[in-house]
């Protein structure tokens, strides 16, 4: 889908780690994975936490965990920049040099430099942070700045906005990663992580109820050389092309889409203006327009007024079309994993159609769950896929079961197609082989275990484009009280069936 502006909707993560700091696996894994499934990536490596809470009791080994980080990627620093930048391919893949800065004052920071060069910069505080990165893009240096996980407690590495004043190197904060969902202190992603739980005041909607002017974006904070990781957060951007410059420019003018994992593709306006803008119309009438394309079957939409729901719309889900349809055109989700907890799967798969054509495919795999160390280095390059025909494509990748009956650690994948209902959707799972029709699919997930009862398994989900194809037109004033910046802001918030999320960046209008 291309955008009313024909921009181009282009997919990455540019917050994420390796073993370059304290994470795992090596750089080079974490580009490989990140090329299998991304258009653009930012690998970050953790580099200083200024005010850390030395003085706190049972911090020690906290603070040697961190230190050692902190001296791994300034030791490495020469060859994670290298190999960074030997990663971009302008029109194939871009890459960005990133790197993390802990604050408990201000929120965490991310540091991109475009270009693929930059320095570690020593900086104690985020204005001065910002002042550091000014200077540096008056000299053509082109670099920003961005505060993630930004829903903690602020003192405790959540984001200060009372700080964090609207700066054009700053266009945008992190809303989702695998620390969960900042966009308000109740969303379905509530913070679970060690480090605790979210703060109103720190929140998304906070920020922007107090009149900022600031862009979202979905990371993954992945720890296991894993960029794009699915389900731990995604960003989108509407560029005109894919090269460094284009989707650079188009982070920093807010022309945004944050994502849990599904590759949702979002293009609203309001009257002339589109994600991102901030627009100045001489009448108080505002036509807005809004198309969306899920990754899956969509079931609500809300479009968010000055952090109120302006509109409500729930889509049901269709499952049958007429029968003088000789082809339809679905996406079709393939899960494979479930098992025994614990114990791997390596997994040789071929997932595709007995007649028709693929006209798009999604990788949906995750990395390895792990955080702080581990006794052991693991394979952090596990999964690969490619398509050698039109009609099916091929990958392996690796399962270890769900560690909770909450959490959802299967590989997936997802082909758009054009196929008749009753052409057969067809698997072979390391020598098994299963089908079913697109009929069959439509009416409700279909299962199947590899070797008998405990034993792992697929599930496969279908889609038609009423179910994941939305598009609407609303009418609206200026009437009501604007933001504290005399603004009223417009987006986007969506939620399908598989409890993937998408929430665009917002529009502004001047009163």
């Amino acid at each position: 889908m291309r955008t009313k502006n024909n921009l181009t909707i282009y997919y990455g993560d540019i917050h994420n780690h390796c073993g370059a700091s304290y994470g795992h696996g090596p750089v080079e894994d974490a580009i490989a994975n990140a090329k299998m499934q991304l258009d653009f990536v930012s690998v970050t490596g953790h580099a200083l936490w200024p005010d850390m809470p030395r003085q706190q009791h049972g911090m020690e080994r906290r603070i040697k965990y961190h230190e050692d980080g902190f001296k791994k990627l300034a030791a490495c620093w020469d060859h994670f920049v290298e190999v960074t930048d030997s990663a971009n391919e302008d029109g194939s893949f871009v890459s960005f040099l990133g790197y993390e800065k802990h604050s408990c004052h201000s929120g965490d920071q991310t540091v991109m430099y475009r270009d693929g060069k930059g320095s570690i910069l020593q900086t104690q505080t985020v204005p001065e942070l910002r002042d550091e990165l000014s200077k540096l893009n008056e000299q053509g240096i082109a670099c920003m700045t961005f505060t993630h996980h930004i829903g903690y407690k602020q003192g405790y590495r959540g984001i200060n906005w009372e700080e964090h004043e609207d700066h054009p190197l700053s266009p945008v904060v992190e809303l989702f990663s695998m620390h969960a969902c900042s966009e308000s202190d109740e969303t379905a992603y509530p913070y679970l992580h060690s480090m605790g739980p979210c703060d109103h005041d720190s929140t998304y909607s906070a920020g922007l109820k107090m009149g900022r002017i600031v862009g979202c974006i979905a990371s993954t904070d992945h720890h296991s050389a894993h960029p794009g990781s699915h389900g731990h957060g995604r960003l989108a951007v509407c560029a005109p092309e894919l090269t460094r410059k284009a989707i650079w420019d188009a982070i920093l003018n807010r022309r945004t889409i944050a994502l849990t994992g599904d590759n949702i593709e979002i293009d609203i306006s309001v009257n002339d203006g589109s994600i991102g803008d901030v627009i100045e119309e001489p009448t108080d009438k505002r036509d807005i327009r809004f198309r969306i394309k899920g990754g899956g079957a969509i079931r609500t939409i809300e479009l968010v007024k000055n952090e109120k729901v302006l509109k409500h719309f729930f889509v049901p889900k269709v499952t049958k079309v007429a029968e003088e349809n000789k082809t339809v055109r679905a996406k079709i989700g393939l899960e494979v994993g479930w098992g025994s907890r614990g114990k791997p799967m390596l997994w040789d798969a071929s997932f595709g159609i007995s007649d028709g054509k693929i006209l798009a495919a999604e990788p949906r795999f995750k990395g390895s769950e792990v955080v702080s160390p581990t006794d052991h280095e693991d394979d952090f390059r596990f999964s690969e896929w490619n398509q050698e025909s039109g009609q099916s494509v091929q990958f392996k990748t690796k399962t270890q079961g769900n560690s909770t009956p909450v959490t959802n650690s299967n590989q997936g994948f997802c082909l758009e197609v054009e196929m008749p209902l009753d052409a057969k959707i067809e698997m072979e799972l390391n020598g098994a082989k299963f089908s079913h029709t697109l009929r069959e699919v439509l009416c409700g997930a279909r299962s199947g275990y590899i070797s008998g009862y405990g034993t792992p398994a697929y599930r496969v989900v279908a889609a038609l484009p009423e179910s994941y194809e939305f598009e609407a037109q609303i009418e609206d004033t200026a009437e009501g009280d604007p933001l504290p910046n005399g603004m009223d802001c417009y987006r986007l918030r969506v939620e399908q069936y598989n409890k993937q999320w998408a929430w665009s960046s917002p529009i502004w209008i001047k009163h």
